[in-house]
C-alpha cells in the first residue's frame, strides 16, 4: 500500500497580521470545533500548521503564538462535535490548562488526553510548538481499557514507557514525508505505545464484544473495495443480527458506515497521489475503493479532507 504524503499546511508568512489572525482563527474553529482563539500580541503574529492523516487519526503540528484557546465542547451548542480524544503533546512552551474544574500546566516533554466534547481552556504566555493528535473514541477503545480515566493527566515522554511514544511523536512531526511504513500502521504503533505510556491495558482479549469489534474492523480493511460489502451481510456471516452489530460498534463510539467510509476514503486519497494512476479518472479510482456514486464520493472526501478529490490530486501532482 502506498503511503499518503503530507496532507496540507499553512503559514502566516506573507500575510498581513489581520488576515493571518483571521485565517488562523477560522481554521481552528473548523478543525477543532467549537473553539475560540484569542491572540495576545496581534502586532507580531506568526504561526504555521501542518496536517497529517494517519489512518483514522489526524495529527496537527502547530507553531503557535502566545494565545488563549477555549474549547466549548458540546456545551457551546453551536455545532455538534464528533466524539474523539485529543492527545496534546507539548514540544516547546508551557500550556496552562483548565478542565473539569482542575488546573494543571502541560510542560514541554509531556502529553495529555482531552475529550473534545467537553469544555477546556488552554493559555500559552509564550510562542509554543505542539502536536495535536485527534483519535476517534472507537479507535482508541481498541488500545486503552478506559480512556476516560486518563483525561487531564499530564504524562512525561522523557522517562520509562513514555519515552518510546515521545520518540515516535517527534519522528512523525519531523519526518512524515519519509515514513517507511503505511500510515495506518504508524497509527497502530501509536496506539500500542500509548497503552504502555499510560499503563492502561487494552480491552480483555476474551471479551466477545472486543472480538466482534476486531473482526468487523479486520473485514472492513480486507473487503472495503467490494461495493456489495454491507453491514447486514457481515452480520449474517458473524452469526449476529444487524442491530446487534450496530449496537456493538455504537458502544465503541463508531458505526459500520463510518469505519467503512473512513477506510475507503483513506485508500482513495492514497490512489489519488500515485503518479502511476494520474491518467485514470477520479470516478474510476472511487469505484476501485467501493464507491458507486461519484458525487457521494466527492462529498464525503471533501468532508473528511477539506478539499475536493481533484484539488487533492492537483496539489500533490504539482
Amino acid at each position: 500500500m502506498e503511503r499518503i504524503q503530507e496532507d496540507s499546511s499553512w503559514s502566516s508568512i506573507g500575510l498581513t497580521d489581520n488576515d493571518a489572525i483571521r485565517q488562523w482563527r477560522d481554521w481552528a474553529a473548523a478543525t477543532i470545533a467549537p473553539v475560540d482563539v484569542c491572540v495576545f500580541d496581534r502586532a507580531h503574529f506568526a504561526a504555521q500548521w501542518t496536517s497529517h492523516g494517519l489512518g483514522q487519526l489526524r495529527m496537527l503540528h502547530l507553531h503557535a503564538p502566545a494565545q488563549r484557546v477555549v474549547h466549548c465542547g458540546d456545551e457551546g451548542g453551536r455545532k455538534r462535535v464528533d466524539p474523539s480524544i485529543q492527545l496534546i503533546y507539548a514540544r516547546q512552551g508551557a500550556i496552562e490548562t483548565r478542565m473539569n474544574g482542575r488546573k494543571f500546566t502541560l510542560k514541554p516533554g509531556e502529553f495529555v488526553l482531552l475529550d473534545n466534547t467537553r469544555f477546556y481552556r488552554m493559555e500559552m504566555q509564550t510562542p509554543h510548538e505542539v502536536a495535536d493528535l485527534m483519535m476517534p473514541i472507537g479507535w482508541l477503545d481498541r488500545h486503552l481499557s478506559d480512556p476516560g480515566l486518563l483525561l487531564g493527566r499530564p504524562i512525561s515522554v522523557k522517562h520509562g514507557w513514555g519515552a518510546p511514544l515521545g520518540s515516535l511523536l517527534e519522528t512523525v512531526m519531523d519526518n512524515m514525508k519519509h515514513s517507511p511504513l503505511p500510515r495506518p500502521m504508524i497509527a497502530e504503533q501509536i496506539g500500542s505505545l500509548l497503552a504502555l505510556a499510560t499503563g492502561s491495558g487494552a480491552p480483555r482479549a476474551g471479551s466477545h464484544r472486543s472480538y466482534l469489534v476486531r473482526e468487523v474492523l479486520s473485514r472492513i480493511e480486507r473487503d472495503y473495495a467490494d461495493p456489495d460489502f454491507h453491514c447486514e451481510g457481515l452480520a449474517n456471516e458473524l452469526g449476529i443480527s444487524k442491530r446487534s452489530l450496530q449496537a456493538v460498534l455504537a458502544s465503541q463510539g463508531t458505526s459500520f458506515v463510518q469505519e467503512l467510509n473512513a477506510t475507503r476514503l483513506e485508500r482513495a486519497a492514497e490512489l489519488l497521489t500515485d503518479p502511476r494512476l494520474f491518467c485514470l479518472p477520479i470516478g474510476e479510482l472511487a469505484f476501485r475503493c467501493g464507491f458507486l456514486d461519484s458525487s457521494y464520493f466527492t462529498r464525503q472526501f471533501r468532508k473528511r479532507f477539506g478539499i475536493t478529490p481533484s484539488r487533492w490530486r492537483k496539489n500533490r501532482a504539482s
